[in-house]
């Protein structure tokens, strides 16, 4: 099962699962992961992990109540790693014999009246800890339990080690990625190596389709065709060593296997927290994509309204976005090849895009104006917004 744990490290909707095995290892009521950061204590929020039966409302109350002076979790980072504390040894260490405030809650809510924890890794930044709930009067035992901790803890810490980019990536693009769903933009990002540690559904549904993007061994994005997968490899590893978001893109068209006159349009802008979010451990890529058969219409009259295109170039472009080449454009729209070269041409002109990557990159942008932490200027593209 250790394996298994390494699974909720980038879905983190396996999280209570493999919660659940390791309750059931233990031999206690439940077992809660939490990480209480020095720097921003607003990560506690959301890097919190616990079993399927703890709901939302029980997980305010734990950190209202279970992360305080009067409770042992706020001093686990005292002890050295994988040593477990039972009951309230350490908040007696540190000279606190008060009641304890968090005790009456875990009585009524989860009817067990002990609790034991340990630390699971611990750096200038904050600390990650685990603790377990249980009654005095059940199967819990605390020295064996220690021993099995002390074989799984070190795997726990690399988890959530693997984990914390995720959580915050999550944090901090999680509704963008939702609303991006409902306009069937597929939006990744990757690391440096192109692992893919997070995507929306759309993002999801075009690598399930199997016709241009894959997943390979430990979730890495390639591309059917060896050409393209080389391409794309060193699209990410350029771009993930670039400064910033948005300062500089790339575009990329990914040809699809199941119409030769298709194709799939791919964006990739660096992403970094400049600012130290990651603490400096995360590098990687902003990948947005468009697939050529599900593909929206709403990038059309943004454009046409900001870039004053005819209706006719809009026309050209809704087929630009879909993948058509200019002889499928032509036999589309029934109108001569010159002719739509032409319409492309003055498209190319009012947008001041180079090609027809350049297009897309534009109508992606007036849905996504990305810009990064250190107040650069936005796309004039945004003004339509």
């Amino acid at each position: 099962m250790i394996p298994s744990l390494y699974e909720a490290a980038i879905s983190p909707e396996l999280w209570g699962e493999r919660l659940d095995w390791l309750t059931g290892v233990l031999r206690s009521t439940n077992v809660v992961l939490v990480r209480i950061e020095n720097i921003r204590p607003e990560i506690s929020n959301y890097s919190f992990h616990a079993n399927t039966w703890i709901t939302p409302e029980m997980v305010g109350d734990y950190l209202r109540l279970g992360l305080n002076d009067n409770d042992g979790s706020a001093y686990f980072h005292q002890l050295d790693l994988y040593e477990f504390s039972i009951g309230d040894e350490m908040r007696h260490c540190n000279g606190d014999m008060s009641p304890s405030r968090f005790y009456p809650w875990l009585k009524q809510t989860l009817n067990c009246d002990q609790a034991a924890g340990l630390c699971l890794s611990k750096d200038p930044s904050g600390y990650d800890i685990l603790t377990t709930h249980y009654r005095e009067d059940g199967r819990f035992v605390p020295h064996e339990a220690a021993d099995m901790l002390r074989l799984v803890g070190p795997h726990l810490t690399k988890v959530l080690e693997m984990n914390r980019p995720v959580n915050l990536l999550r944090h901090r693009y999680g509704a963008f990625l939702d609303v991006l769903d409902r306009l069937r933009i597929g939006v990744g990002i990757l690391t440096a190596g192109s692992e893919l540690i997070l995507g929306n559904d759309e993002f999801n549904r075009i690598v399930s389709t199997g016709d241009c993007l894959t997943l390979g061994a430990g979730a890495s994005l390639s591309a059917h065709d060896d050409h393209d997968a080389r391409v794309l490899r060193d699209a990410v590893l350029k771009m993930s060593r670039r400064e910033g978001l948005s300062k500089t893109s790339e575009s990329l068209r990914l040809d699809s296997r199941i119409n030769e006159n298709s194709a799939y349009l791919l964006d990739l802008s660096p992403l970094h927290e400049s600012r130290g979010a990651f603490g400096g451990q995360f590098s990687g890529v902003l990948v947005t994509v468009v697939d050529p058969f599900w593909y929206t219409d709403l990038n059309v009259g943004l454009m046409r309204q900001h870039y004053n295109l005819t209706a006719t170039e809009a026309d050209v472009f809704d087929a630009v976005l879909r993948g058509l080449s200019n002889n499928d454009i032509a036999d589309h729209l029934g109108k001569g090849r010159e002719t739509v070269k032409s319409q492309l041409a003055s498209i190319f002109r009012k947008t001041g895009a180079p090609d027809r990557l350049g297009l897309v990159r534009l109508a992606v942008q007036l849905l996504i104006p990305l810009k990064d932490d250190v107040g650069d200027k936005k796309p004039s593209v945004d003004k339509a917004l």
